[in-house]
């Protein structure tokens, strides 16, 4: 096999039916599906992933990875990367459609001499539920700079991403001690910007996610990404205090108070009710940073205020 130009990372844990989609869009990429190494790491999935990755008999030069227990996004990751047969690593997840030119696409843009971290667009099906959620992650992050402006580490995501595995190497990979959601993209573009990495918005490179999660469920997540990655954050990169917002308090008193009453639980219930109301039709942006805000920051200060950290649980997506 001649040696392929770009290796694309899949993480995947039970979603057999979204992978079967992506995978279908990786074959017919332009102009054939065998200048990409296609490399798929199943995370113990128990809905037949494993059976079908081992059976697979289509047209990419498919590579796969199963773990025998559940590790993780981080973990799954790094294995991809630690199998990736080309100097270049585009990473996807397992639940995207995308057109005939994506991964050219991303190849296109590492043609430069300076190496950099191209981070695609993101955009949502039409036919899901929850569209005012989906129009707010659609404004989100990356997606309020304009394109070609380099990126701060914590807009980085991993859903869909492309580097030189130098500079993949150079920041130390994922940090396979996060296991809340989230915890393992912010560290890892910090990480790269700190090592002198630049990473720039391409929207024109543009996947659609298949699914989405309900608000509730987000929340929750939310919640215990403030209780067990945020502490860790704020270890590995104090700047983060300001930037999280985690300082929110520290100003008047007159101030202060005002801002924990805007945090009390009959405000939060108050505004979560709305939302919930509102999360079919049109919510404004605010609201959906209030409750985010508020969930991850009351997660940390269960944490902080208790003296330490509490202890992992086993992740489960």
């Amino acid at each position: 096999m001649s040696k392929v130009e770009i290796s694309v990372i899949i993480p995947t844990y039970n979603s057999l039916d979204l992978l079967r989609r992506t995978l279908v869009c990786l074959e017919k990429q332009a102009p054939n599906p065998h200048f990409f190494q296609t490399l798929v790491v199943d995370d113990c999935s128990t809905d037949g992933t494993s059976e079908f990755l081992r059976s697979y008999r289509g047209d990419l030069t498919l590579d796969t990875v199963i773990f025998q227990q559940n590790q993780g996004r981080a973990a799954t990751r790094n294995a991809g990367v630690g199998r990736a047969e080309s100097d270049l690593l585009l990473f996807i997840d397992g639940d995207m459609e995308f057109d005939t030119n994506l991964v050219a696409g991303h190849l296109s843009k590492h043609t430069d001499e300076e190496d950099q971290v191209v981070l695609g667009k993101v955009i949502y099906d039409r036919s899901l539920p929850y569209r005012s959620w989906q129009r707010y992650l659609e404004t989100r992050g990356a997606n309020k700079l304009l394109p070609g402006t380099p990126l701060p580490g914590r807009y980085f995501l991993s859903g869909h991403v492309s580097m030189p595995k130098s500079i993949f190497d150079e920041a130390g990979g994922f940090d396979e001690s996060f296991r809340a959601h989230g915890g393992e993209d912010l560290d890892l573009g910090m990480k790269i910007v700190s090592h002198g990495g630049k990473i720039i918005y391409v929207p024109e490179l543009e996947m659609r996610h298949l699914h989405i999660r309900k608000l509730s469920d987000v929340l929750s997540m939310s919640r215990r990404y403030g209780r067990e990655s945020v502490p860790v954050l704020i270890d590995k990169h104090p700047e983060l205090i300001t930037q999280l917002k985690l300082d929110w308090f520290d100003k008047s008193k007159t101030l202060g108070l005002f801002r924990r009453f805007l945090l009390s639980q009959p405000v939060y219930w108050l505004v979560l009710t709305v939302g919930l109301i509102l999360n079919r039709l049109r919510a404004p942006a605010i609201l959906y940073d209030y409750l985010l805000f508020r969930n991850y920051y009351r997660g940390y200060r269960e944490v902080v205020d208790l003296g330490g950290r509490t202890s992992v649980r086993p992740f489960r997506w």
